[in-house]
């Protein structure tokens, strides 16, 4: 067997989700106010300036590091859907004169550009390491609303903006961003099957491990401290977990037959999964101080893919038990089993949504796959994609406002992301591999 892991996964723990190394904050926010109801009907788009930082060294070989700081924010928040980015050929304040005192401050020159919100920053490079400090303002209150300074490497910026950009969407509408987030996916060429994270844009990627066994279907547990995979390394398709912060791979489940769909709760206490030693996939769930699996199905059917509902107590999966896959949903007992769709003669790879109100997944529709979602209760089907490719394996991001996915569209797999309505559409991979089965990570809470 060929397989190593790279250094990056051992640091995976730190730079995930759980906090970040480099980044020391400060806080000099107002209290907060929301400006942007996201339950709303109609949301309208709350124009932003996002002025070029300004480098207090003044040092021309380091204009780079302003305009990725710069480029990174405003991709994030145009990305969101919530905020309209505006021309900064427009803006009539030159941003080598700018200061970020808000006494000295001329909002009526942003109120002309037709900003409501105004967003500056500063950086200064020494050596590898790098500050920046993002500030937020309120145009038309005329007031400061958020201040913060970030430390860490140079080769860290994007993160920076990344975070700030969390910052900025938690102050607007009161609820976390997810721009500072990875996503795992599966990419294959010449012969080898990787194991991918990257950044929730496509920057940052890296492989985590590689091997020439068949790998299938890695997910993020729920404190984005491992991922649980299947491979066939010891020529049975058998499940494991990478654990991030040693790189260590281990075994969770060997037995004959299929070990697949690992997935864990939230709250990591249990791991539902598929097997197949007693015959038909069925699935199954592992505490965590047990070291006995429970089956939670048990027919002649395909029970597969099962999906957590956000609070833990629902499974949706995959079943033929109709004569057709099909989503269903059950109580995590195994109990209360009911079937969601009824629309097409294929719909598989369930999602559930991080709110709870929808679970995404793919539905074959004239001949192609395509990502829908629908309501627990089987009402309101949408279908998201209606291109000519094949659309499959959605994954949310931990604010259910996007969703991530593979799709054909460009001629071979490749990962994409959209808004939860399926607007604003992005591939983000561009390597000449096939890449496929996305899954987002968990997100950072912004303190």
């Amino acid at each position: 067997m060929n397989r190593h892991l790279t250094p990056y996964l051992k640091k995976v723990a730190v730079l995930a989700m759980t906090s970040i190394f480099f980044l020391f904050l400060s806080d000099a926010s107002a209290d907060p106010k929301i400006y942007l109801d996201i339950n709303a009907p109609v949301i309208r788009r709350l124009p932003v300036a996002i002025q070029l930082f300004k480098d207090l060294k003044q040092a021309p070989e380091d204009l780079p590091i302003g305009k990725e700081l710069h480029e990174t924010l405003s991709d994030d928040l145009s990305f969101s859907g919530l905020l309209q980015i505006l021309d900064p050929t427009s803006f009539i304040e030159d941003p080598a004169a700018s200061d970020t005192d808000p006494s000295k401050i001329r909002f009526e020159d942003w109120r002309i550009v037709g900003a409501d919100v105004l967003i500056k920053g500063t950086y200064l490079r020494s050596g590898d390491q790098l500050q920046t400090i993002f500030y937020l303002y309120d145009v038309i209150l005329q007031k400061q609303i958020l201040a913060k300074k970030y430390y860490g490497k140079v080769s860290e910026v994007r993160r920076m903006a990344h975070r700030f950009a969390n910052e900025i969407i938690k102050q607007i509408t009161g609820e976390e961003g997810a721009f500072d987030t990875r996503i795992v996916y599966l990419s294959i060429a010449g012969g080898f099957y990787e194991i991918h994270i990257m950044d929730y844009d496509g920057y940052n990627d890296h492989v985590s491990l590689k091997e020439k066994p068949i790998i299938v279907a890695p997910k993020w547990s729920t404190d984005g401290e491992k991922i649980v995979f299947t491979s066939y390394r010891e020529k049975n398709p058998d499940l494991y977990q990478i654990i991030a912060q040693t790189g260590e791979v281990q075994k969770i489940s060997g037995e004959p037959g299929i070990n697949t769909g690992g997935v864990y709760s939230p709250g990591g206490g249990r791991l539902a999964y598929v097997m197949s030693k007693e015959g038909n996939p069925e699935i199954y769930i592992l505490d965590k101080y047990s070291k006995t699996p429970r089956a939670m199905t048990k027919n002649f059917a395909t029970d597969v893919s099962p999906a957590w509902s956000p609070d833990g107590k629902q499974i949706a999966f995959m079943s033929d038990r109709a004569g057709t896959p099909q989503i269903y949903i059950m109580d995590y007992s195994g109990t209360n089993v009911s079937r969601v769709t009824s629309q097409g003669k294929y719909n598989a790879s369930p999602a559930w949504s991080p709110r709870g109100d929808r679970i995404a997944f793919s539905s074959q529709t004239n001949g192609h796959f395509q990502i829908a979602t629908i309501k627990p209760d089987g009402s309101q089907m949408i279908l998201l994609t209606s291109n000519a490719g094949n659309n499959e394996y959605p994954s949310w991001s931990p604010d259910g406002r996007f969703l991530c996915f593979s799709s054909t569209l460009g001629g071979k797999p490749d990962i994409y992301i959209m808004n939860a309505n399926g607007t604003n559409l992005r591939k983000i991979t561009s390597n000449p591999a096939k890449n496929t089965a996305p899954n987002w990570s968990p997100g950072i809470s912004v303190e």
